[in-house]
């Protein structure tokens, strides 16, 4: 179904290339709608107005049917229908993925026409979405040419609905990510608020081991609930790059958490650019797991690479069965440890696009090496 330009200078093949080229330049136009019902309504638009297909209809798929979502102008009021997917050729080309050309429509195929005035059409596949259809009340009105644009043109319906839909799951993920940590911030840390309270006023009454120990259980309730909110808020806001001088950086982060017989060597003078916040929880969980497993006299030493810097300490180190099981979130090898502090370090690299990997020290403790960092001249801003 090509239209005659209606000059002899323009052969087939060069109105072809003409409206292979214009079918690209409306992708975009496709692929900018914020809607399943725009992106169909403007397929069926490119397809009345450059192909031709002046009676076409775009069906999505809902639950179990294939539903209308945009006809064109010129097309009766019922001159499309919904239909289950596994009917008429329509469900034929979703099931099979197949497009297909029906030069004559007859009573007894499987076409299943919406109208008995449709002698010929095309149908083709939109992804796992659904499915476009052309149809004309002539005989012999298509052909594979018409197969190949209309194939052209649903692929960019395909990859904006692709999009919506990835679109949609996020936002589905956002808003249980939302309640997630509304219920452990409040729900979760009022309890524990006053279960503190109760226990202060309790040590004031009386004394007892058994209070150390709740006031122990209380402070691990009280990490655990910090490293949820890292681990479930990571990825979801996003990335602000800044130059960080990396040693003035770790000493900062060491003078809060270092712990009285422990040592840090800080052999670099490299400057990174990083999330300062993320990145802050980087060297956070790095100098807190060489604390809380190099022992307390534990030496830790924050050295340069050629692609980025790494965290080493003294310590025993981390055996070579669990080196594939320490980034996973909830694993820890001792009863004080929440669990996440390593999965929230591989979470900041992958969104920073760095590579973290463990390994063994100089004196056989725990190297952590963070890699394809971005490390800027010296003085670049």
């Amino acid at each position: 179904m090509f239209i005659n330009p209606g000059t002899q200078t323009n052969t087939m093949r060069e109105y072809r290339a003409d409206v292979i080229e214009t079918l690209h330049d409306v992708a975009t136009t496709i692929q900018s709608k914020e809607t399943i019902t725009g992106v169909c309504e403007r397929t069926v638009s490119a397809a009345t107005g450059l192909l031709d297909f002046n009676l076409c209809t775009v069906l999505i798929r809902e639950d179990d049917w294939l539903v209308p979502y945009a006809t064109s102008d010129d097309a009766p009021p019922d001159g499309s229908r919904r239909m289950q997917i596994d009917e008429g050729l329509a469900g034929k080309t979703y099931q099979t993925g197949t497009s297909h050309v029906v030069s004559e429509i007859t009573p007894s195929d499987e076409t299943k026409p919406a109208k008995d005035i449709y002698q010929s059409g095309i149908s083709v596949p939109i992804g796992e979405h659904g499915v476009f259809q052309a149809v004309d009340t002539t005989t012999d009105a298509f052909d594979d040419r018409d197969i190949e644009l209309a194939e052209l043109l649903v692929s960019h319906t395909a990859t904006a609905l692709d999009q919506l839909a990835h679109e949609r799951e996020l936002k589905r993920q956002n808003e249980r990510l939302d309640r997630f940590t509304s219920a452990v911030s409040h729900d979760l840390r009022n309890p524990l608020n006053v279960a503190s309270g109760r226990l202060e006023l309790a040590s004031e009454e009386c004394e007892s081991p058994h209070l150390d120990a709740v006031a122990d259980a209380h402070e691990r309730m009280e990490h655990l609930i910090e490293d949820l909110l890292v681990f479930a808020r990571m990825g979801t806001d996003c990335i602000e790059y800044t130059t960080v001088a990396l040693p003035a950086f770790v000493d900062d982060r060491w003078d809060e958490l270092a712990t009285p017989g422990a040592t840090l060597h800080v052999e670099s003078t490299q400057t990174v650019r990083a999330d300062r916040d993320r990145l802050r929880q980087l060297v956070d969980n790095l100098l807190k797991n060489a604390l809380d497993h190099g022992g307390s006299d534990v030496t830790v030493t924050v050295g340069e690479l050629d692609d980025g810097f790494y965290v080493e300490d003294d310590g025993p180190g981390i055996p070579e069965s669990d080196r594939a099981d320490v980034f996973e979130p909830g694993f820890t090898s001792t009863t004080e440890g929440t669990g996440f502090g390593l999965n929230i370090v591989k979470q900041v690299a992958d969104v920073h696009d760095w590579g973290v990997t463990l390994t063994t020290g100089a004196t056989g403790g725990a190297r952590f090496e963070i890699h394809d960092v971005e490390l800027p001249v010296s003085g670049q801003e």
